[in-house]
């Protein structure tokens, strides 16, 4: 591993630990995210976010970004019900899967939800049918270049699809008036966000010449947390899209899905190493929290950095979940002590997004506790709340 690398995986010094530790907990803490908000807000003014609800739909995150002034990006019926518990107005939500199920349309339309995502005829067809009054928004692909996740191959209007759908909306004159995309996520190649903008530009010039009136521009999500020095900051990656962003007709309303970036360094998991061995060459350590129950994204190359509650040595350590699955293994990306052994507790930063949100208790092994941390009047407050669709 080239050393630049493993010093990013090093575990950080020991910091304070509770004593009274009783299974793995992940630590929301709100003032991050009023300052990520804030940040991105700054560096990208002519932007409305609207929050990819995905990445964290835990109801203290959607409260407290509803009172930030953030707007809302949602993928199913799922997410509609959480935003309509906190009353979220139907006019402040995009619906930008771009496949959804008639139900969820008819559901999102009723609540007064205006926009939804499409990226092929038979979507198109659908929201027809389900949604006629109601605006679309064109899906567009892109390459993934610098994002850690492309998500292209599932998602956008193909070359050969376009033309055939654009005329289509403009023949039935349906109100397809916008254009979308995302660049892949945690992308950190302004240069991606460029490309796409000038992609979209064309198809907005296309649509013009078909009789259709472009109202909506969204340059979508994939915004980076700051998980190693390298990564580049929102303010340097606006200042590469700022020019593209400027350049399109001032009468668009420009929309972003920012969710990683919102929330994932709020979120702090704490967790146990419940036995360790030594094996192909590296030494093991298996946590109480693993791939299915939180740290499904360890599984990459993202980055995640970790704390121990012990001093010492440090080496590279195969870190592993704690079911019967080989899949719940990670590379040995991450640095811990080397004389580190069972009953070790360790702190691991920037799960704010996609960790509890995507997890299962699948082996019977329990999704951690949410912990939330707001900042109140007479101090800081901790309080417990649970995820729930239902």
């Amino acid at each position: 591993m080239p050393s630049a690398l493993a010093n990013h995986y090093q575990s950080s010094p020991q910091t304070h630990f509770d004593a009274d530790y009783d299974g793995p907990r992940l630590s929301l803490d709100l003032s991050a995210i009023s300052r990520q908000a804030e940040d991105f807000a700054q560096a990208l003014p002519m932007v409305d976010p609207h929050y990819a609800v995905k990445a964290n739909p835990h109801p203290a995150v959607l409260r407290h970004l509803k009172q930030l002034g953030v707007k809302f990006e949602i993928a199913s019926e799922g997410e509609l019900e959480l935003l309509k518990r906190i009353h979220v107005p139907g006019e402040q939500i995009i619906f930008s899967n771009p496949i959804k199920t008639p139900s969820s349309i008819r559901a999102a339309e009723a609540y007064g939800v205006r926009w939804f995502a499409v990226d092929c005829l038979e979507e198109l067809k659908s929201l027809e049918q389900h949604a006629p009054l109601s605006n679309y928004e064109l899906r567009l692909p892109t390459d993934g270049q610098g994002s850690v996740w492309p998500l292209s191959t599932k998602f956008g209007a193909t070359d050969d699809h376009l033309l055939p759908l654009l005329e289509y909306a403009a023949n039935n004159k349906l109100n397809l008036c916008g254009v979308t995309f995302h660049v892949g996520s945690q992308c950190t190649d302004g240069n991606s966000w460029i490309t796409a903008i000038e992609r979209a530009q064309q198809v907005l010039q296309c649509m013009s010449e078909l009789g259709l009136t472009p109202r909506l521009f969204n340059i979508g999500g994939g915004f980076p947390c700051q998980v190693a020095p390298s990564t580049p900051s929102i303010e340097s990656l606006a200042e590469s899209i700022r020019p593209a962003l400027e350049r399109l007709p001032a009468s668009l309303q420009l929309v972003a899905e920012p969710g990683r970036y919102l929330v994932a360094s709020a979120g702090t998991l704490e967790c146990q190493v419940i036995n360790t061995t030594h094996r192909h060459g590296y030494p093991w350590a298996y946590l109480d929290c693993g791939y299915y129950n939180g740290l499904i994204e360890m599984s990459s190359e993202f980055g995640f950095r970790l704390q121990s509650s012990r001093q010492g040595e440090q080496q590279a350590w195969v870190i592993a979940g704690p079911t019967c699955d080989s899949m719940d293994t990670f590379s040995p990306h991450y640095q811990l002590p080397s004389d580190t052994q069972a009953g070790d507790l360790l702190r691991i930063s920037n799960v704010g997004a996609y960790s509890v949100a995507c997890a299962c208790d699948f082996n019977g092994f329990e999704i951690p506790k949410v912990e939330v941390i707001a900042p109140t009047a007479e101090g800081v407050k901790a309080d417990s709340e649970n995820y729930a669709y239902t």
